[in-house]
C-alpha cells in the first residue's frame, strides 16, 4: 500500500477521533474498522491515531466544559444527536461519585467520552489526569471492534473466496447502519 494511503489513513483516524471527542456523533470505529476491511494490521496500527485525536478532542472539551456555564455546556451537549440531558445529568453524577474510574465504564453503556470530558473540565478536576484515564478509556473499544471486523471480513474472504467487493461493503454498511438505527432508538435519546 502506497504511503500517502497510509497518511490518509492515520490522519482521517486522529480527525475522527478528535471530531467524536467534541461535537461529532459518528465513533472513530467507523473508520478504523473500514481500514481494516483493507488491512487488520493497518487498522489496528490506526487505532494509535484515533486515540490520539480522542484525546486531543477531549482537552478541548475538558477546557470547554472548565470555561462554561454548567447549565449552557449541559444545553449544548443535548442538542447534539445521541445525547440526552438526562445523559449529562447521569455522567455528572457518575462522575461526582466515582471520579475517573467512571471514564471506564461508560463506553459500556454507550454513553459518549465527550461528557466525560465536558464534566471533568466542569469539576475542576485535573486535565493531565483525565488525558492519562483517557487512554485506557478509548483505545480497548478501538482495539476491539477493529479486530474483530478485520477478523471476520477475513473470514468471510476465507469462505467465500471469490465473493464480489460489493458484497463486502454492502455487509459492512449494513452492520454500521443497524447498529445506529438501533443505537438512536435505544441509548441515543
Amino acid at each position: 500500500m502506497n504511503r500517502s494511503i497510509r497518511l490518509r489513513d492515520y490522519a482521517v483516524a486522529a480527525a475522527w477521533g478528535f471530531a467524536e471527542a467534541t461535537a461529532f456523533f459518528i465513533v472513530p470505529d467507523v473508520w478504523l474498522s473500514a481500514v481494516a476491511m483493507r488491512s487488520t494490521k493497518r487498522g489496528l496500527q490506526c487505532v494509535a491515531s484515533a486515540t490520539t485525536g480522542a484525546v486531543l478532542g477531549g482537552a478541548v472539551t475538558h477546557l470547554w466544559g472548565a470555561r462554561t456555564d454548567a447549565a449552557r455546556s449541559a444545553r449544548a451537549l443535548a442538542t447534539l444527536p445521541a445525547v440526552s440531558p438526562a445523559m449529562v445529568r447521569r455522567v455528572e453524577n457518575d462522575y461526582a461519585a466515582n471520579g475517573y474510574q467512571s471514564l471506564l465504564t461508560g463506553p459500556l453503556r454507550g454513553t459518549p467520552y465527550k461528557i466525560y470530558a465536558r464534566t471533568n473540565g466542569l469539576l475542576g478536576r485535573s486535565l493531565p489526569r483525565f488525558l492519562l484515564w483517557s487512554v485506557p478509556a478509548r483505545a480497548p473499544r478501538f482495539i476491539l471492534v477493529t479486530a474483530a471486523i478485520g477478523g471476520l471480513d477475513a473470514l468471510g474472504r476465507k469462505l467465500l473466496p471469490n465473493g464480489p467487493e460489493w458484497v463486502r461493503w454492502s455487509i459492512f454498511g449494513a452492520g454500521w447502519l443497524g447498529f445506529y438505527t438501533w443505537f438512536f432508538k435505544t441509548l441515543g435519546r
